[in-house]
């Protein structure tokens, strides 16, 4: 009986010191919130894009394109616009079953350009090494948003007919600084194109090389050395 009560009686005293211990750490500990501000921060972004689309059924597409790109704060950002024509190279399937099987497509669809707009959440922001020899900031960014699509769609009879689909699309990046101006934007997009038919949902990854700029006027340099010549004059004639 005795050393269930004293076991009792310890576990009831480590408890109430942990208690107080919490307690009080929470009261005098300082918060840390920030690790460093952001660098290189810009209003506007110009981008050239590349990109790549790999699941097409009868295409390999290079998507080439544009993009605009306006930064409210250092964690929003709005892509105004992202146009990109595809380059494709039509894949070996379509010949395989003509050669193979003796058939071929009564229908088949290639995706000629892009438009988009995006919004864009940038919460993580760091520095990485490269060799231990380069640092490059960089920030890891969320977008969503939406557009266009346009189809040519072939027919092994007629003539070919033009298809506009709506089309939505999110996806994440990461974008690297090499200096005041440029950066690296590397990305994965999920794209999905609501045509008549059916859905179409393709995976896009890409990167663009932005340069990046603000409108406001530059501030002149003064020269201290003509300052200093203009006060020098200035004492010497209140003095004579």
């Amino acid at each position: 009986m005795k050393n269930k009560l004293l076991i009792l009686l310890t576990i009831l005293f480590l408890f109430i010191s942990v208690q107080a211990a919490l307690a009080e750490s929470g009261d005098d500990e300082e918060k840390v919130f920030a690790i460093q501000n952001k660098v290189f921060h810009r209003f506007h972004e110009l981008a050239f894009c590349a990109g790549y689309i790999p699941d097409d059924n009868f295409y390999e597409i290079y998507p080439l394109g544009l993009s605009y790109t306006f930064n409210f704060n250092e964690k929003f950002s709005w892509e105004v616009a992202r146009a990109q024509w595809n380059f494709n190279q039509e894949k070996d399937l379509k010949q395989q079953l003509e050669d193979d099987y003796g058939v071929a497509p009564s229908e088949f669809s290639e995706m000629k350009y892009m438009l988009h707009s995006h919004l864009i959440y940038r919460p993580l922001y760091g520095k990485s090494a490269l060799l231990n020899r380069w640092v490059f900031n960089n920030e890891t960014y969320f977008l969503i948003g939406g557009g266009t699509v346009n189809y040519e769609k072939k027919f092994n009879y007629g003539d070919s007919e033009t298809e506009d689909a709506l089309s939505f699309s999110f996806g994440i990046g990461s974008k690297y600084f090499l200096n005041e101006y440029f950066c690296l934007n590397f990305e994965i997009r999920d794209i999905m194109n609501f045509r008549e038919e059916e859905t179409e949902n393709i995976i896009y990854f890409g990167m663009s090389l932005g340069f990046r700029f603000d409108l406001s006027a530059r501030k002149t340099k003064k020269d201290t050395t003509v300052e200093e010549l203009k006060q020098y004059l200035k004492t010497e004639k209140e003095n004579e």
